[in-house]
Parts: structure tokens; C-alpha cells; sequence
């Protein structure tokens, strides 16, 4: 098994199931090793960790109601395209 065992793309696709602890074992261990050998994806899980406390920090009255409006009709619009 190498890192190109999962491609960069299939990376960012499990990201959230991986710091989540959502996948199996064997993907962690799969995913892990790319990390040891792919430093952009180590740098776009550093990225998503801080965007993740940064929002875990926010207060619903922290998001400006208009924003809130556009982001919650841009995560159904995905929501729904990937069902």
C-alpha cells in the first residue's frame, strides 16, 4: 500500500468523516499513511481544523442574518445535489 492508494480528491472528500472518527479503521490507517507522504493534504487538514474551532466558536447571534439566510440555502443546494 502506498499514499497514492487514495488520491488527494478522495482525501478531501473524507476529511470531516476523518476527524470525526466516522470511518473504519482500515481508512484511517489508509488515510494516515497519505498524510506521512503527502504534505498539501497535511496542510488542508491543519486548514479545516482551524476553520472547525474558529466555527465551533461562533454564536448563531454572532452571524448576521442575511449571511445566515445565503449559507443555510448553499448547504441545502448542496444537501440536495448530493442526495
Amino acid at each position: 500500500m502506498s499514499y497514492e492508494d487514495l488520491p488527494c480528491v478522495d482525501f478531501v472528500e473524507l476529511v470531516t468523516d476523518y476527524l470525526d472518527g466516522a470511518l473504519p479503521t482500515e481508512q484511517v490507517l489508509i488515510i494516515e499513511r497519505h498524510l506521512a507522504f503527502c504534505g498539501p493534504c497535511v496542510d488542508y487538514l491543519d486548514q479545516i481544523r482551524a476553520t472547525m474551532r474558529a466555527t465551533g466558536a461562533l454564536r448563531d447571534e454572532d452571524v448576521p442574518g442575511p449571511v445566515m439566510d445565503t449559507l443555510l440555502a448553499a448547504f441545502r443546494e448542496f444537501t440536495h445535489e448530493h442526495e
